[in-house]
C-alpha cells in the first residue's frame, strides 16, 4: 500500500485516541498498580452498595447511583485530578441532584426536562468550581424516573447523600493505606520544607515558577484535567530527561568516590566518632562483611544523642558533645543502635540528573551508591555533583569557542 495510506491511517488512529503518541499511555503504569486500583474500586462499590442497602429506607426507589461507578474511576484511577477532589466529588453530585430533582417537578416534557437539567448542571459546576462529570448522570436519575413517578425530597439523602458519604470515606482510606497516595495532598509549599525558611527550594528559585504554571492553567479556555503540582512535577521530569538525553554519558558511577570509609554494625560509637573526626567527613556508611549497606551514621546522629537540657549555652553544649567521649559505657555501644536504616540510595548506572532534586531540595549531603545486591560501591556528595556540573559547563564553553 502507498505511504500516503499509512500516513492517513496513522493520523486517524491518533485522532480516535487509539495511539498515544501525544498523551500518557495507560499501559505504561505497572500491572500491579492497575490491579490494585481495580481491587480498591471493587471494594469501594461493594461497601457503598452494602451499606446503602442496610441504611436506606425499605421503600427507597433507588439504592445505588450508577454514577458512583464513574466516580470510582476518578477517585481511584485519577486521584490527583482536579475532578477527583473531595469538593468536586461532593458538590459535583449533590448540586446536580438538587437540579435534577427540581427540574423533574417543574417540567413535564422529558426531552426538555433532560436538556434544561444538563445545561443547569454544567453552568453550576463552572459557577461553584465543582466539575465532576459523573454528577451529570446523578442529575438525570430523577429525570429518567419521572415518567413512572416523581422522586421525593428524600432522594437527596437516600441514596445521594449516603452513597457520597460512604464512597468518599472508603476512597480516602483505600487511597491512603492501600494505594499510598492520598487524594488530599498537601498544598504547594510557600517555603523550603526541609530547611524551614521562606525562600523557595533551590530548584524552584530559577526557571518556571508556580505562579507561571497557574497563570498558564487559568489562561486556558477549557478545563484541563491536571493540577499545578502535577504540572510542575511533569515539567521538572521533562527537564531532567532532556538533560539526560543531551548528556547521556554522565552517570553516577563516573563521579562517585570509591575509596570509602565505612564501619560495621558492631563497631563502637567511639570508633565511628573517631573516623568522622580523622577523615573530616560527616557521614559513615554501615556495611556488613559482604559490603551490603545496612544504614548510615552521621554527625547529626551524634548530636541527637545530647540531652536537650544541655543546650542552654553553646559552651556547655560543645563541651558535652566533645567530652562525652569520656563516657566509655555510653560510647561503647554498637553503631547499630544509633544508625539510620532508611537511606536514599542510587546506582552506578543512574544518570546524575536524578541526584539534583535529592541533593538540592531534600537536604541530603551524601548519597550511597549500591549495586543490584544492595552492596555499597561508592558515595556521591554535593561537592561531587557540583564539580561534575562545573566540568560539563567548561566543556560546553570550550566546544562553543571552537565552533
Amino acid at each position: 500500500m502507498p505511504p500516503a495510506f499509512f500516513s492517513k491511517w496513522t493520523l486517524l488512529l491518533a485522532r480516535l485516541g487509539l495511539t498515544k503518541a501525544d498523551s500518557q499511555r495507560l499501559s505504561a503504569l505497572p500491572l500491579s498498580q492497575r490491579l490494585s486500583v481495580a481491587c480498591c474500586a471493587a471494594v469501594a462499590l461493594y461497601l457503598v452498595t452494602l451499606i446503602s442497602q442496610q441504611l436506606s429506607s425499605p421503600g427507597a426507589a433507588v439504592i445505588l447511583l450508577a454514577s458512583m461507578g464513574a466516580s470510582s474511576v476518578l477517585l481511584f484511577a485519577l486521584p490527583n485530578s482536579p475532578l477527583a477532589k473531595p469538593w468536586s466529588f461532593l458538590a459535583g453530585h449533590f448540586i446536580p441532584a438538587c437540579i435534577g430533582l427540581a427540574c423533574s417537578h417543574l417540567f413535564t416534557d422529558l426531552a426538555l426536562m433532560a436538556a434544561v437539567t444538563i445545561a443547569l448542571v454544567l453552568f453550576s459546576m463552572y459557577l461553584f468550581e465543582c466539575m465532576h462529570p459523573p454528577g451529570g448522570a446523578t442529575a438525570l436519575v430523577p429525570v429518567i424516573a419521572s415518567p413512572q413517578g416523581l422522586l421525593p425530597l428524600d432522594f437527596l439523602w437516600y441514596p445521594v447523600g449516603l452513597n457520597m458519604l460512604v464512597m468518599l470515606c472508603v476512597a480516602l482510606l483505600l487511597n491512603k493505606w492501600v494505594l499510598k497516595r492520598p487524594i488530599l495532598p498537601a498544598p504547594t509549599q510557600a517555603f523550603d520544607p526541609v530547611h524551614r525558611h521562606h525562600d523557595a527550594p533551590p530548584l524552584k528559585r530559577l526557571g518556571v515558577q508556580a505562579e507561571d504554571l497557574m497563570s498558564a492553567l487559568n489562561s486556558a479556555d477549557t478545563v484541563l484535567d491536571i493540577g499545578e503540582q502535577d504540572l510542575e512535577l511533569l515539567y521538572q521530569q521533562a527537564q531532567q530527561r532532556a538533560f539526560a538525553r543531551q548528556h547521556p554519558a554522565l552517570l553516577c558511577g563516573d563521579i562517585m568516590s570509591r575509596d570509602l570509609i565505612v564501619v560495621s554494625p558492631n563497631s563502637t560509637l567511639v570508633e565511628a566518632w573517631n573516623l568522622l573526626q580523622q577523615h573530616k567527613i560527616q557521614l559513615l556508611p554501615v556495611v556488613d562483611a559482604n559490603k551490603k549497606l545496612l544504614g548510615v551514621i552521621s554527625l547529626v546522629d551524634f548530636l541527637q544523642e545530647i540531652p536537650k537540657s544541655d543546650y542552654r549555652t553553646f559552651s556547655k553544649y560543645f563541651s558535652t558533645f566533645v567530652f562525652q567521649l569520656k563516657d566509655k559505657k555510653r560510647l561503647q555501644r554498637p553503631v547499630a543502635e544509633l544508625m539510620r536504616q532508611q537511606v536514599v540510595t542510587t546506582s552506578e548506572q543512574q544518570h546524575i540528573v536524578a541526584l539534583v532534586p535529592l541533593l538540592a531540595d531534600l537536604g541530603l549531603h551524601h548519597i550511597p551508591v549500591i549495586n543490584s545486591q544492595q552492596q555499597l560501591t561508592g558515595m556521591i556528595s554535593q561537592s561531587d555533583l557540583i564539580a561534575a556540573l562545573y566540568q560539563l559547563q567548561l566543556q560546553q564553553g570550550a566546544a562553543a569557542t571552537v565552533r
